[in-house]
């Protein structure tokens, strides 16, 4: 195995299926970029 490498078995990967999603609007007026992120505890 390479450091890193990911191994995994065909097929689809569902991720979170039963959690609640949100839709968050973000606009920035600044003369510079922004990052958005999110965390989960």
């Amino acid at each position: 195995m390479i450091p890193g490498e990911y191994q995994i078995q065909p097929g689809q990967i569902v991720i979170n299926a039963d959690r609640d999603t949100r839709t968050v609007i973000v606009e920035n007026h600044g003369d510079r970029p922004i990052q958005v992120g999110s965390q989960d505890r």
